[in-house]
């Protein structure tokens, strides 16, 4: 039980802090030349997901992606390092102040640590993101056709396309080209049932059920020159980490708001 407890405290402790945040500041410096020098190595990762990279592209180049494996061992250390620390602090603050008395001064002193947490959980939902996300690249649709969502039953229908050209005369390199674009979708998953609808562009995505649909490309770019088909091309994206961002935001503006309570009354 001693041994337990010390190693809880050894964990817990700010000076691992310290360690592990300047071996992840040596370990991001190295990072940011590799970076640098290999960038088609790593700009995968924003399509495939962790897994497939790491035992494809890391794997073929184990020496320029060392680096990043050593940063995820080092922030998970950091991460229990965290837990441990604050779960620490709490308990303390429990025994001190208790639960009955003053209990809304005791709420207000919880939220630095509220802060903490809900920095771990928008670490998890990362975590989860890299290790269990999948994309799926270049699907095109025409106005008309439709796609299946990969894992499912559910179909994609492109049922109209509005591209938006510019027509100004400031900028005469692009007089006639499409600046954005509004693709209309309709998403069935089963018959007889209303369809999900919504509007996908740049930086517009559409959610559903899990997957999110990204905008890559669309045609025609001009509307001068050669005739071209319209279609979009996009990206299937299913990312189980989300729910653990928006939970660990909601958590933390929660804990913000506590903190700036209780500053202010300790101001006053």
């Amino acid at each position: 039980m001693k041994l337990i407890n010390t190693i809880w405290e050894k964990l817990g402790s700010i000076q691992l802090t310290f360690y592990l945040i300047t071996l992840m500041v040596v370990d991001l410096t190295t990072g940011f030349f590799f970076l640098k020098a290999h960038p088609h190595l790593f700009q995968p990762l924003n399509d495939t997901g962790f897994i497939k990279w790491a035992t494809t592209y890391a794997k073929s180049n184990p020496y320029e992606s060392a680096w990043l494996f050593i940063l995820i061992f080092l922030m998970t250390i950091l991460s229990v390092n965290t837990f441990a620390c604050t779960t620490q602090r709490m308990i303390l603050l429990v025994r001190h102040h208790g639960f009955a008395d003053q209990k809304i001064r005791f709420i207000l002193k919880l939220s630095p640590h509220i802060m903490h947490y809900a920095m771990l959980i928008m670490l998890l939902g990362y975590l989860v993101s890299y290790l269990t996300s999948q994309a799926w690249e270049s699907n095109v649709l025409l106005p008309g056709k439709t796609v299946r969502l990969p894992g499912s039953s559910c179909q994609v229908r492109l049922t109209d396309l509005a591209i938006d050209y510019y027509q100004g005369k400031r900028l005469v390199h692009m007089q006639d080209r499409g600046i954005d674009v509004r693709a209309a979708l309709c998403i069935q998953c089963e018959k007889g049932k209303e369809p999900v609808t919504g509007i996908l562009g740049y930086n517009r995505p559409i959610g559903f059920r899990g997957y999110s649909l990204h905008l890559k490309d669309f045609a025609p770019k001009s509307k001068s020159g050669m005739a071209i088909r319209k279609y979009i091309q996009f990206t299937i994206r299913k990312d189980p980490g989300t729910g653990f961002y928006f939970t660990g935001m909601i958590l933390f503006t929660i804990g913000l708001l506590l903190y700036l309570t209780n500053w202010l009354t300790a101001r006053n």
